[in-house]
């Protein structure tokens, strides 16, 4: 799986209400051996309602590029959340969740 096959695409729950769109991905290194480092995981999402800005990472850090570009984006995503991997059921044109989805959080700012 490669993160271009996740990102963007739509995250409902189990009841099929759309929480929203993949804009980013999470990942530790603790995955088999692949020469000096371990392999990445996947574990977890983080979805918003817009796509809008957020591959350019101005949402993510406090001084990260140009002061109102910033500010404007951080606004679109105010209400991202993260999705821990294991509660994800599918993933195929869409993700969906595990019914009774556990440890979704909002996106710190």
């Amino acid at each position: 799986m490669r993160a271009s096959d996740l990102i963007g695409l739509d995250v409902i729950d189990a009841a099929g209400t759309a929480l929203g769109i993949v804009i980013d991905l999470r990942c530790v290194q603790d995955g088999p051996l692949r020469g000096a480092m371990q392999a990445p995981r996947v574990s977890a999402v983080v979805v918003s309602r817009r796509h809008t800005g957020s591959l350019l990472g101005y949402d993510r850090r406090a001084q990260q590029g140009p002061w109102l570009i910033r500010i404007i984006v951080q606004f679109l995503h105010r209400n991202a959340i993260i999705v821990p991997w294991e509660n994800v059921a599918r993933h195929d044109s869409r993700i969906t969740l595990t019914p009774g989805a556990t440890g979704i959080a909002k996106l710190p700012q």
